[in-house]
């Protein structure tokens, strides 16, 4: 058992030694480094210049470290990207880093997705672009727009999401299961957007009126038309529901005799405060 082990320890010598001074072509995505494997060993090389992003031809100085020679040409990266799977994406989110996309194909079962990936060194892509990718077991590389997309499906679907078109109501004929995924995707990421910071406003302009009157918000919930308010005047809490467009009380959650609507928010806590003092407070 010792003589193969130690051949096997001498020849994965002998190749860590060969690679040492020996030029690969590899992308690097800026401030990360290289990976290449050596002897079926994966290693992670940091590159110089470090800001490099891009196709490069590198020198290997160490085990660790690596010196860009040259940019690669289009026919290198090529040559590279065809020794992996190739897979067709549709770009579903667009970030400054690199887009979000998501399977073209709905029935490839060659990748596990778990969600949007990123598209490596890609150029400036549209929503909803596709794109054909190389994907090395960890990363996927953006190769090149795919040829075969339709590209007037692309623009149909970013003037619907421009209008928040609900995905079920896309009415162009032949879109694809993979363009339906991927519109859905973007819709519901904005939807979830367009109700955080409706949320954060209401956050901030319930808090402010109350403020004024000297109360604290304790919680609010949306109900349709209105805010479901839950605030701290003096030390006690209370509930009351208030119209979302001027903040007017619907429902004071004490008993106004009928004039709940004659307050809003601002005022109701003066008259809370008073009624508190005086004992006369009657909630329902």
């Amino acid at each position: 058992m010792k003589k193969p082990l130690h051949d096997a320890m001498k020849k994965l010598a002998a190749v860590e030694a060969a690679f040492v001074g020996s030029e690969f072509l590899a992308p690097v995505v800026r401030g990360r480094g290289v990976t290449v494997k050596i002897a079926s060993v994966r290693c992670a090389l940091s590159v110089s210049p470090s800001d490099f992003h891009g196709w490069g031809i590198f020198r290997a100085d160490s085990h660790t470290h690596a010196t860009l020679l040259r940019e690669a040409g289009a026919l290198q990266r090529q040559a590279y990207l065809r020794l992996f799977p190739a897979i067709s994406l549709i770009v579903c989110h667009q970030q400054s880093s690199a887009p979000r996309a998501t399977p073209a194909d709905l029935s490839d079962s060659r990748f596990h997705f778990e969600g949007p990936v990123p598209v490596d060194l890609c150029p400036r892509l549209d929503l909803f672009d596709v794109v054909a990718a190389g994907f090395d077991g960890t990363r996927f590389w953006f190769d090149r727009i795919e040829p075969r997309a339709n590209p007037a499906a692309a623009a149909y679907l970013r003037r619907e999401i421009v209008q928040m078109t609900d995905p079920k109501q896309l009415q162009r004929p032949g879109l694809t299961a993979g363009q339906r995924v991927a519109y859905a995707m973007e819709y519901v990421r904005r939807a979830e957007a367009i109700l955080a910071d409706r949320q954060r406003h209401a956050d901030e302009r319930l808090k402010q009126a109350l403020a004024h009157a000297g109360a604290i918000l304790c919680d609010f919930t949306d109900a349709e038309d209105a805010y479901r308010v839950t605030f701290n005047v003096d030390g006690r809490r209370f509930t009351s529901i208030v119209r979302k467009d001027d903040l007017t009380v619907q429902s004071a959650g004490i008993c106004l005799s009928g004039q709940d609507r004659d307050f809003d928010l601002n005022s109701l806590v003066g008259v809370l405060r008073e009624g508190d003092s005086e004992g006369s407070l009657l909630r329902y």
